[in-house]
């Protein structure tokens, strides 16, 4: 009993229901959402936001939102696929994302500049940056769509393995790239969990001022925040430029919100040291649940953002109210 008592008092819990009851539904109507396809294909779509997921979550622990990543994420991914997407390129695709990653922590680190000099809001600084790096790309480097070839598009191709349902008799590749985002979610668990930067980024979010006063270089550790932020969101927008096997700079524009959402609807809580990489997988899967299967439900498309919106407003309502208490039974304690 005081089990199920703890569980019911996180918001996780509650966003895990939500999704299960989607799926039982989703299940129901098109008796393919548990299939071995199923789950890939969720797996494949969700792939990328949940890269995008970690980037935003480090911003959110320790400072709050960061919608610039689309912009560097695009610019980043453009400008490796400019240099390395031709089939003249024969080297290795380890080479593309570093370089991809390395464009990604410079912009990281223009936003972590200003930020931690200046100790402006993360939202306005972003916003700036997002249009200063998207201008870049769309003015004196013409980004344009463009298929890609050679290295790019032969890894964006690959996969780990094709599942077929017996049933109806679809096939579902894994990608190639799915691997990265197991170890990209297995190095950031052990740097928040286990480093100094990490526990850092949660004692400063928490209170940068008692964060200080302990020792901790604040400024430091936001700066480098946004540039592992940056080149995380690099990683994410070479990952989806090589999966789609082309150039495509505006795709990504304007995907900051949702996984904003998602974060917070997993139980991220914006500039308050709360947060982790398990809320972040669980709000991304829901919301792409919710992407891309209502129309299997007969709901509408332009019911979709209906749907999103709700749901978003209602996790993060009840996980203000879950915070808000257990604040609440933390100062009872302290002052009794």
């Amino acid at each position: 009993m005081r089990l199920v008592k703890k569980l019911l008092n996180h918001t996780e819990t509650y966003v895990i229901l939500i999704a299960l009851l989607l799926g039982v539904a989703v299940e129901a109507v098109s008796h393919q959402f548990f299939s071995n396809t199923g789950m890939v294909n969720l797996a494949r779509i969700s792939m990328i936001y949940l890269i995008f997921g970690v980037a935003e979550m480090i911003s959110l622990v320790c400072a709050g939102p960061d919608v610039s990543y689309p912009a560097i994420a695009s610019l980043s991914a453009f400008l490796a696929a400019s240099l390395f997407g031709g089939e003249d390129y024969q080297g290795s695709i380890l080479t593309v994302f570093l370089f991809a990653m390395l464009i990604g922590a410079v912009c990281g680190a223009v936003n972590g500049a200003i930020i931690a000099r200046f100790n402006f809001p993360s939202l306005i600084v972003t916003l700036g940056t997002s249009s200063i790096f998207s201008g870049l790309m769309y003015g004196p480097l013409r980004a344009s769509n463009t298929v890609l070839h050679g290295k790019m598009a032969e890894f964006g191709a690959g996969s780990l393995f094709t599942v077929t349902n017996p049933g109806s008799g679809l096939t579902a590749q894994m990608p190639t790239q799915f691997l990265i985002v197991i170890v990209v979610y297995v190095i950031m668990h052990f740097v928040l969990r286990y480093t100094m930067f990490g526990r850092g980024l949660y004692a400063i979010g928490s209170d940068s001022i008692a964060a200080e006063r302990a020792g901790l270089k604040v400024g430091r550790i936001r700066f480098f925040a946004y540039v592992l932020g940056g080149a995380l969101a690099a990683l994410g927008g070479t990952m989806y430029t090589c999966n789609v096997g082309a150039i495509a700079p505006s795709d990504l524009m304007g995907g900051e919100l949702l996984v904003i959402a998602a974060c917070i609807l997993g139980g991220v809580r914006p500039g308050s040291g709360i947060g982790n990489l398990f809320q972040v997988i669980i709000g991304i899967v829901l919301l792409t649940m919710i992407q891309n299967n209502l129309l299997m439900l007969g709901i509408p498309l332009y019911w979709k953002d209906v749907f999103t919106g709700a749901i978003i407003l209602i996790g993060t309502v009840v996980s203000f109210h879950f915070h808000v208490q257990s604040r609440g039974k933390a100062r009872s304690v302290k002052e009794g």
